[in-house]
């Protein structure tokens, strides 16, 4: 299955931070959730700048856990939660 990440990404009422994936050709969004942010990234802010900041700094551990996701269930839309980084 081949997954790219694009640079496309935006904080999603306030307590998400959305980004995308093309999975085969498909345009796929994916997020990780701010309680997962601040459990394993080191977020204390609740801003957009603060979220997208911490998504920035840990983009690379946020793909791969998206990626592993992405690949179990078969390309879907991947919500990521503090349980996806144990």
């Amino acid at each position: 299955m081949t997954i790219e990440f694009t640079s496309r990404r935006h904080v999603v009422a306030a307590s998400r931070v959305a980004f995308e994936a093309t999975v085969e050709g498909k345009e796929v969004w994916c997020s990780v959730s701010i309680d997962a942010l601040n459990d394993h990234f080191g977020n204390t802010g609740t801003s957009s700048h603060d979220l997208i900041a911490a998504f920035e700094g840990n983009r690379r551990k946020i793909e791969d856990a998206a990626r592993r996701v992405l690949q179990r269930n078969g390309g879907q839309s991947v919500e990521l939660e503090t349980r996806d980084f144990h």
